[in-house]
């Protein structure tokens, strides 16, 4: 399987309202990184953990790519194996950054 496509873009209001951090769009073949969520991860935790934060987001949507069934506990798992940091620690940041 090819890798997918990686951007980071604004993926809108509605998304950093419901906590959508990244997505994949299986039409373009893309994994797509929340800009805004890059940049608070980064205000909150620097630059090296921004980095940590992208690479972890990318590892979970390829996760939910090759395995459409598989729920966030996996995902998360996957990201964790992936990148060696379990992706809930920006969650803490994530969500002071929404108030």
């Amino acid at each position: 399987m090819k890798a997918p496509r990686v951007a980071i873009v604004a993926l809108g209001k509605a998304a950093w309202v419901a906590g959508v951090v990244a997505e994949y769009d299986a039409e373009d073949d893309a994994i797509r990184v929340d800009a805004r969520a890059v940049a608070c991860v980064r205000a909150a935790l620097g630059a090296e953990e921004a980095e940590r934060f992208v690479a972890a987001a990318v590892a979970h949507e390829r996760h939910h790519r090759a395995f459409p069934r598989d729920g966030e506990a996996a995902a998360h798992a996957a990201a964790r194996r992936a990148c060696g940091v379990d992706p809930r620690r920006f969650e803490a940041a994530l969500r002071a950054a929404r108030g």
